[in-house]
């Protein structure tokens, strides 16, 4: 944990500000007028990041004050510090450790000390000796924060404790309605890492409500799913839809991708329509592309052609204009298919308009067209995806013209 120099210089003070009022209850707690002078100083020079001559002043004070004395461990608290700012956690940490052991320090200001230096030790990666200290701070604490419990259960994760992780940053996300979405991963990570899968998925379905966009969340889940019994994934994507706010947008539509990566694509269409019937969504160009996939996925090729028709209105790549018109070839409606394909050759660029033209040499084949036929399947032999099948093609209608040639003469 990095400690700014802005929290270093309150905690500073908040030390010297108890110093003042304890010291008019005992005189244990007292500091000479030298010492309070060399620590406003050095307090002075950290706050303009001048580090190193703080530090000499500390150290030359250090050398003179009483062994095990009040003094002693404040100066020594406020060396732990200008320490921690600058990283330097070993040498911070024993600074603390050596101001609590002379047990000079007031009792409210050592439990602070005891959890700084908790939150030292395992910015240090020293799991094991953080976490019992941060664990004995909690036990005498009246008010943890939460954040002591995050970085508890953090703590606890890296050692591969996974049990202690979920308790901690369990009672972390039951204290507090805005729960971070880290929070949260801490808890699925954990879950997983013991296998215990039906609680990750509710952690999920607590996480998605609130993220809807992430798509990681929405993978992981149908993976979890389907491990645990695929009979039953419709059912389980059906209750998460009614805990989802399906008046937004972008959640109904990551429900709808939802559906269709399950393989229930009939579904997604049904709520895509929905959502354009109650003008939820808008019926752009990406949208609709979302409903021609669901129908066409759920085998439903008439209703896909039904939205094709209009997306390939609102696309100018030529892409939809060319899937229209292989839906329509796979329907068999030769007629209809020819003018969307032709269409998307005027669109399509590269590679691309190879296989406009081999559909479309194929929809006239089919429409006793031999002539332009072969003037389609002459062109696609040029790109490298369709010259095979496009030559077989080719010296099919070159037999079937010189075979009605040769009837007509």
């Amino acid at each position: 944990m990095k400690l700014s120099a802005i929290k270093i210089l309150l905690l500073l003070l908040l030390s010297f500000l108890m110093t003042n009022v304890v010291a008019k209850q005992d005189s244990q707690y007292l500091l000479t007028e030298k010492t309070y002078k060399v620590l406003s100083a050095a307090q002075e020079l950290m706050e303009v990041d001048k580090f190193s001559e703080a530090e000499n002043k500390l150290k030359v004070l250090l050398n003179k004050v009483d062994d095990a004395s009040y003094e002693m461990a404040m100066v020594q608290q406020t060396l732990g510090y200008l320490y921690s700012s600058q990283e330097n956690y070993t040498q911070a940490s024993k600074l603390f450790q050596q101001a609590l052991s002379s047990n000079a320090l007031p009792e409210q200001a050592s439990h602070n000390l005891t959890y700084n230096l908790a939150q030292l030790l395992l910015a240090d990666e020293q799991y094991k000796e953080g976490i019992t200290l941060l664990e004995q701070w909690l036990e005498s604490e009246a008010s943890p924060p939460n954040s002591a419990y995050v970085l508890l259960a953090s703590a606890y994760y890296r050692v591969k404790n996974y049990k202690k992780t979920i308790e901690h940053i369990r009672t972390a996300i039951n204290n507090d309605k805005s729960a971070k979405e880290s929070w949260y991963q801490v808890l699925l990570s954990a879950h997983l890492e013991l296998k215990q899968y039906k609680s990750a998925i509710k952690v999920l379905e607590a996480l998605i409500p609130r993220y809807p966009y992430q798509k990681t969340y929405w993978s992981q889940l149908s993976a979890l799913y389907l491990q645990q019994n695929k009979e039953f994934t419709a059912l389980a994507v059906k209750m998460l839809a009614q805990r989802l706010e399906l008046g937004d947008a972008k959640v109904l539509i990551n429900m709808a991708d939802m559906y269709r990566y399950l393989h229930i694509p009939y579904k997604s269409a049904q709520l895509l329509i929905g959502g354009f019937e109650k003008g939820i969504i808008e019926a752009d160009l990406d949208n609709m592309s979302r409903l021609a996939e669901s129908w066409l996925a759920a085998k439903e090729n008439e209703k896909a052609a039904q939205v094709l028709v209009k997306v390939a209105k609102l696309d100018d790549s030529g892409k939809s204009d060319l899937q229209y018109g292989r839906v329509l070839f796979g329907l068999e409606q030769w007629k209809q298919a020819a003018d969307p394909l032709a269409k998307s050759l005027e669109k399509l660029k590269g590679k691309k308009q190879g296989s406009a033209l081999l559909l479309l040499g194929m929809t006239q084949f089919h429409l006793g067209n031999l002539p332009e036929a072969k003037t389609q399947f002459s062109k696609a032999i040029a790109f490298d995806n369709e010259r095979n099948q496009a030559g077989q093609w080719l010296r099919h209608v070159d037999a079937l013209l010189e075979k009605k040639a040769t009837n007509e003469s």
